[in-house]
């Protein structure tokens, strides 16, 4: 037998990481910084042993790695120790390039205090995790074993004084200040806010001056642009941490270059070019950002944008099956599936313009997980031609270019621009939560309303897509032209969503909408979608996932899975029959017709501004 092991390695925090944002350049930096870590665990993987790098795939592109690596190989002890020192070295010379840039470049104050908390950040940001098998062991073994693993955490917080970031409130404002010792009986706040607002309108402004003058443009702009272009990378009136501030810093201009002299120390395959990109990409000249300030008193105008969040369905009973073919074939069915998604996610990345819609951009596509926001950049982009986007998502995006292994949940926000980014990417996690938690395969479409109310609805891809395969176990579809957004036609057989978004309403008021019964429901789907449409939404046999004997889903219904409504289901007509009498299960139906109105008049709006009511 073999004496080589797996070795599965990860690493925390990476969602409380990405949430911590309040510009789309936040996204970028801290998607990159992610990418980057796995990327220096592959590339010294790689030093101490050819070939060990089993997932993820194009170990030597940067962009879009994803946060577990599987290693295969004789690791030992001391091979641990050496991978995450280079994991350690390499976050540390991210955090120093921009501490000394700021040292250097920003003058007039005394910088002692605050290096003792540099140095915290650089050890204690990150949790680093290694999981080694025995020999013979599976990939799937090991993965438990990473679970073990886990539940054994060793994390160290980091404590200070004085006042928190303005972003997330949960770290100290990073200032030449902070670390300082001081009696809280004399501590004056006024003062201490002043002081961080002067050095904060010093920074942004040095960063505007020395963009321009990286870039290479004329001097003479420094004058009327610096303030301009520094307030594209800190606004002044910001409150960042250390880790807040080192997301931002690194797509600039001078912090690239120094990042790029500090890797050639970590004795790997250097491959700076990634980060260098994004730096050129969110040039201030020729970048326009999202700004969600919440109280930016300027007369910018601010729109609606489209947020959308992917992740692969049920890839962990995939690799399962794969466990039962034996080891060997696991682990090349493993390494055939993340080649197939990284080459997926870096053409969605490097075609982006191809892809999405108005200015819509990638944040990161990793694998089988994605990240996007669709808008434009001096107007509101309509509502209904982000929805119209999804029609196609599973058919001509997704499945291409060739059918994936798994099918995919997404959750997309419609959000207001008051709201906060931070909780718009919160609530992309909920809408892609509730779209796996109904039953997988489906988008969740939310409605984020600058209030923090929120409505949404959930549908499996075969409602809009015509193209889904899934579509051939409904005979009933090839009946129709449209999808079901397209099929709408409102009392004058116009397209008009208030017709039916009103009824709805009036209906709800009068609590039309019972636990007992659907009919109002489908007559509702008959008047505004036709007949057809309601024989294929009102049959029982659409409304329930399918799955075939080893548990792989193979039909998508419009409810999800049974068990969310009975846990001890099995699939019999007995079980079948009681849970559609079940009174909770015509209550979520009722639901599902409502959320449809509800969400389908805001989507469906198409004059740039979105109705509220």
């Amino acid at each position: 037998m073999s004496s080589e092991r797996y070795v599965i390695v990860t690493f925390s925090p990476v969602q409380g990481f990405i949430e911590k944002s309040r510009k789309l350049r936040d996204l970028y930096g801290s998607s990159y910084i992610l990418s980057f870590l796995s990327w220096v665990i592959c590339q010294k993987a790689l030093t101490l042993q050819t070939d060990s790098v089993v997932s993820p795939a194009l170990a030597n592109v940067t962009q879009g790695m994803p946060n577990q690596i599987i290693l295969k190989g004789n690791f030992s002890d001391t091979d641990k120790t050496l991978i995450q020192k280079a994991f350690y070295k390499a976050w540390g010379i991210l955090v120093d390039s921009c501490q000394k840039w700021i040292e250097e470049e920003v003058t007039g104050w005394d910088y002692q205090y605050w290096k003792r908390d540099w140095d915290l950040w650089k050890k204690h940001a990150w949790e680093f995790f290694w999981a080694l098998g025995e020999p013979g062991e599976s990939i799937t073994q090991v993965r438990e074993r990473m679970n073990q693993v886990k539940c054994q955490r060793d994390w160290t917080g980091i404590n200070w004084q004085w006042e928190s970031s303005s972003l997330s409130g949960a770290d100290a404002i990073a200032y030449p200040n902070l670390g300082r010792i001081g009696n809280p009986s004399n501590y004056n706040y006024q003062a201490e806010k002043t002081e961080i607002r002067r050095f904060y309108e010093k920074l942004s402004q040095k960063q505007g001056e020395s963009f321009i003058e990286k870039a290479g443009l004329p001097k003479f702009l420094i004058k009327s642009h610096s303030k301009e272009y520094g307030s594209s990378f800190i606004d002044p009136r910001e409150e960042l941490s250390i880790p807040e501030l080192v997301k931002r810093l690194i797509t600039h201009l001078a912090i690239v270059e120094r990042i790029q002299v500090g890797l050639k120390k970590l004795e790997i395959n250097i491959n700076s070019d990634g980060i260098a990109k994004i730096a050129e990409e969110l040039r201030p000249d020729s970048f326009k950002d999202l700004n969600r300030l919440k109280d930016d008193g300027s007369d910018e105008e601010k729109y609606w944008t489209g947020w959308f969040l992917g992740d692969g369905d049920g890839a962990g009973k995939y690799f399962q099956q794969l466990e039962e073919q034996g080891r060997d074939r696991e682990e090349k069915e493993i390494r055939d599936f993340s080649l197939e998604m990284r080459e997926w996610g870096q053409d969605l990345k490097d075609n982006q313009q191809n892809y999405l819609p108005g200015k819509g951009r990638m944040v990161y596509a990793g694998g089988d997980d994605f990240l996007g926001v669709l808008y434009e950049e001096s107007r509101q982009i309509s509502p209904l031609e982000c929805f119209q986007w999804f029609y196609t998502f599973k058919s001509q995006l997704w499945q291409q270019p060739q059918p994936k292994k798994i099918s995919a949940s997404v959750g997309f926000v419609w959000a207001g621009p008051q709201v906060p980014q931070r909780d718009v990417l919160q609530h992309c996690h909920e809408a892609e939560k509730a779209a796996k938690n109904t039953g997988r395969d489906r988008i969740a479409f939310r409605i984020l309303f600058n209030s923090g109310n929120h409505i949404e609805w959930v549908c499996p891809w075969w409602l809009l897509d015509k193209g889904d395969e899934l579509s051939k176990h409904i005979p009933s579809l090839t009946k129709v032209d449209e999808n079901l957004i397209n099929s709408y036609r409102d009392r004058d057989r116009g397209d008009n969503w208030n017709h039916f978004y009103q009824d709805v309403a009036t209906l709800k008021s009068r609590h039309a909408f019972g636990n007992e019964q659907i009919d109002i429901s489908l007559a509702l789907i008959e008047i505004y979608f036709a007949k057809v449409w309601q024989e294929i939404i009102g049959d029982r046999n659409n409304w329930w996932n399918r799955y075939d004997a080893d548990e792989i889903q193979i039909f998508t219904g419009i409810l999800g899975d049974p068990k969310q409504f009975n846990p001890d289901y099995q699939e019999s007509l007995e079980f079948r029959e009681a849970l559609n009498a079940e009174p909770k299960v015509k209550e979520a139906f009722n639901n599902w017709v409502i959320n449809l109105a509800q969400v389908g008049f805001y989507l469906t709006d198409d004059n740039g501004n979105t109705k509220r009511p």
